[in-house]
């Protein structure tokens, strides 16, 4: 029996997954089906089946390939360690959600965001999801670290918030839900924005975002430098 080089059957991966994205350009995640990667690879279907499970196995897989790119929490966990204000932590941590907004979305926003309406309509799928996708794994400690950050800083009286801090977080996350939604739509649909003459720009919407947090959290509005905190 022939030797199978080695690293084949990782590359027999990569390229089942190469065929995936090229089909997620010109078709909605949720309708790929098995058949559809079968046809795209011209692959056997004992083949593509020895690597996946079945199309929501190819679509997780795919979905952690295209965030494993850019590693979000890695970059942004050493922020909260930082001895400084809490306004250069949170400029600084939005400084890097807006990083990457800005070199993931054209990648993965499309999949990503038709992954999550297949989400609702498919418990199971959300299951798997939430079990396997690293961008889930990652955002949820995010929002976890964030949560710790905050909750001490107010613990401590660095902080005093204008409003409870559980509204403040709420407001956070549902704002960032919105950014990303109008990102894609604009980005990836290539859909006017809402209002006319309406410019979206990932770094300067999540540095409103974190300017308007702060300002929440009871910071003086004379500690705040409208280009702290960004990245170019």
């Amino acid at each position: 029996m022939p030797k199978v080089p080695e690293g084949y059957e990782q590359r027999k991966r990569e390229s089942i997954l190469d065929a995936a994205e090229v089909l997620c350009e010109s078709k909605p995640a949720y309708e790929i089906t098995m058949r559809d990667i079968i046809r795209q690879t011209k692959l056997s279907p004992g083949s593509v089946y020895r690597h996946f499970s079945d199309i929501d196995d190819v679509l997780i897989s795919l979905m952690n390939r295209i965030d494993g790119k850019f590693k979000i929490w890695e970059q942004i966990e050493p922020v909260f360690s930082r001895d400084e204000s809490v306004p250069k932590v949170l400029f600084a941590v939005f400084a890097q959600l807006g990083a990457y907004l800005r070199d993931s979305l054209a990648g993965g926003g499309k999949i990503s965001f038709e992954l999550n309406t297949k989400m609702v309509t498919d418990l199971e799928f959300f299951r798997k999801i939430q079990e396997r996708s690293t961008e889930v794994n990652d955002y949820a400690l995010l929002m976890q670290r964030s949560m710790e950050y905050l909750a001490q800083k107010v613990d401590d009286a660095t902080l005093k918030p204008l409003i409870p801090l559980e509204d403040v977080f709420s407001f956070a996350v549902v704002s960032m839900d919105g950014i990303v939604r109008d990102l894609i739509l604009t980005r990836c649909y290539k859909l006017p924005a809402e209002a006319p003459g309406l410019s979206l720009d990932e770094m300067k919407l999540t540095n409103t975002l974190a300017r308007s947090l702060l300002l929440m959290l009871g910071v003086d509005p004379k500690e705040l430098n409208m280009n702290e905190g960004v990245l170019t």
